[in-house]
């Protein structure tokens, strides 16, 4: 082994030590965050549990794989850790994965990539996440580095392993369709000027195994499908335009305007300097089409979800791998300025300080402090009490750390649509052996307290504006959300607690500026 190899392994070993503890550190102490409670929901069930709810629920959004995995730390003594558990494993593993794939396309972008990545406060946050995104990245980088091996060396035993990873991704994540689809471009994709072109028999074998693989599930959707719902009907959203769909991403993954501008020039310039202009074209398909492809998807169905950058984590690893070996093309054209300017210093240098500008404020930030509200909420409530849940998405967290599990996978809201105020609920929950009752309308609030009782009122920040100009209403709480991965990153999920008290309407409140 030489020096450089060994120097190598060295680095990436560190990165990997780095990027553990700058995952681990703080990952279980915030609170869940909405989609948690769903991923705490969700992974109650064993396997037979799982497909009971897929036989009456085809439709539903998410595969099982995830809540399987994560249903082995059953019964969740302590939920803020045990659903990141594999969210950290397979984020911190992703570090070492991403040399190892970035070193097929280039040597000499793996180590810029890994550093890249070990550092990236977007990645990191997604690894304190109860969610699937670490796992689908990584099974998206371990489908690519088999297919890279094998238009390598073209053995077929490869494309066994693409297969098994790209299942496996399908049943982590739907959203992991395009990337199935479009990642089959790189079959167009000539690692060096003597390799050989793909045989259409390979073609067929990687589909025919991930059809093979893919079918059982497909089969069981279809057969237990009795035309329920897509879309539940208090999901609300707007899928934005291409444009800022692009933008988020950009916004996201590059932070800040220096480093944000220098990605977008760099991916431009990808295809002038890369002297295999269409290994170029390709992998910037690759990442644009996935893209184009969900937007038009949402708009032609009418699919009422927000798009944000995590959908699109597959692609996180080429969009690296493109920007590195635009720089390394460029270097290599203007050999002379590399004397004196080393562009690949510069954008790592960049990349890091623009990442450790928002990684301590990640850290001391809350994702969406329900379990701060709650605890508020149990020592100030009182008898015949109400609760409006003023945007319509922490009625479930708010349940759920009152300790009012749903009975089956999900909370069942009871709710109605009126043509002419729109959606409205109350949901009961049990507390000190008393009911209490949550409401939601887009009326509020006089209605609700004209039997004299008081109303807390949970907002965001916008509504919170308007309400705390309005004389009843007194803010008693903040609870910080202000580093939430959300539709962009960082998201402001702060939450904002308001006592409307008939009875007192000169009680004090918090003072504080809303901004």
């Amino acid at each position: 082994m030489n020096h450089l190899l060994k120097k190598e392994i060295f680095l990436v070993i560190l990165c990997l030590l780095i990027g553990f503890v700058l995952r681990f550190y703080t990952f279980d102490k915030k609170s869940l965050w909405i989609d948690e409670i769903y991923t705490f929901n969700d992974s109650r069930d064993n396997l037979k549990g799982q497909l009971q709810f897929y036989q009456k629920d085809p439709t539903y959004l998410h595969p099982p794989l995830f809540f399987i995995l994560t249903h082995f730390f059953y019964p969740f003594q302590k939920p803020e850790r045990d659903l990141r558990i594999f969210p950290l494993i397979f984020g911190t593993f992703s570090i070492p994965m991403l040399y190892l794939l970035a070193k097929q396309f280039s040597p000499s972008i793996a180590l810029p990539c890994t550093f890249s990545l070990t550092l990236m406060t977007y990645h990191i946050s997604l690894s304190q996440d109860g969610r699937s995104y670490t796992l689908i990245m990584f099974l998206s980088m371990i489908s690519l580095f088999f297919f890279i091996k094998h238009l390598n060396t073209s053995k077929r035993v490869y494309l066994l392993f693409v297969a098994f990873s790209l299942s496996a991704l399908f049943y982590t994540s739907y959203s992991s369709i395009p990337f199935i689809a479009l990642f089959q471009i790189l079959w167009f994709y000539r690692v060096d000027e003597g390799s050989k072109k793909p045989k259409l028999l390979c073609f067929f074998l990687l589909n025919g195994l991930v059809l093979f693989f893919c079918l059982p599930w497909i089969l069981f959707l279809i057969l237990n499908f009795k035309g329920q719902p897509l879309m539940h009907p208090l999901q609300t959203g707007d899928s934005g335009s291409l444009f800022s769909i692009l933008y988020w991403i950009f916004h996201d993954w590059v932070p800040h305007y220096p480093l944000m501008i220098a990605s977008i020039i760099l991916l431009i310039l990808f295809p002038y300097f890369y002297k295999e202009k269409r290994n170029a074209i390709l992998l910037l398909l690759v990442f644009l089409l996935p893209i184009v492809g969900l937007y038009s998807f949402c708009k032609l169905l009418k699919v009422t979800h927000f798009i944000t950058s995590r959908y699109f984590i597959s692609f996180l690893p080429l969009f690296f791998i493109s920007l590195y070996l635009s720089l390394q093309n460029i270097e290599r054209r203007f050999g002379r300025i590399k004397r004196f300017l080393r562009l690949k210093l510069i954008f790592i240098t960049l990349f890091i300080a623009s990442n450790f500008i928002i990684l301590p404020l990640y850290y001391q930030g809350q994702k969406q402090d329900l379990r701060g509200l709650v605890a508020y909420l149990k020592s100030h409530l009182r008898s015949g009490d109400k609760i409006f849940d003023g945007n319509l998405i922490y009625t479930p967290g708010i349940l759920h750390y009152f300790k009012n599990y749903p009975n089956g996978r999900h909370y069942i809201v009871p709710f109605h649509i009126d043509k002419n105020k729109g959606i409205e609920f109350k949901k009961s929950f049990l507390y000190r052996n008393e009911i209490f009752n949550i409401y939601y309308s887009p009326l509020c609030c006089d209605n609700y307290v004209t039997d004299g009782s008081r109303l807390w009122v949970i907002v965001g920040k916008e509504t919170a504006k308007k309400l705390k100009e309005k004389p009843h209403f007194i803010l008693k709480g903040y609870f910080d959300g202000s580093f939430l991965n959300f539709n962009k990153f960082p998201f402001d999920a702060s939450i904002y607690l308001f006592l409307y008290d008939p009875k007192s309407p000169d009680e004090k409140g918090i003072d504080m500026p809303i901004e």
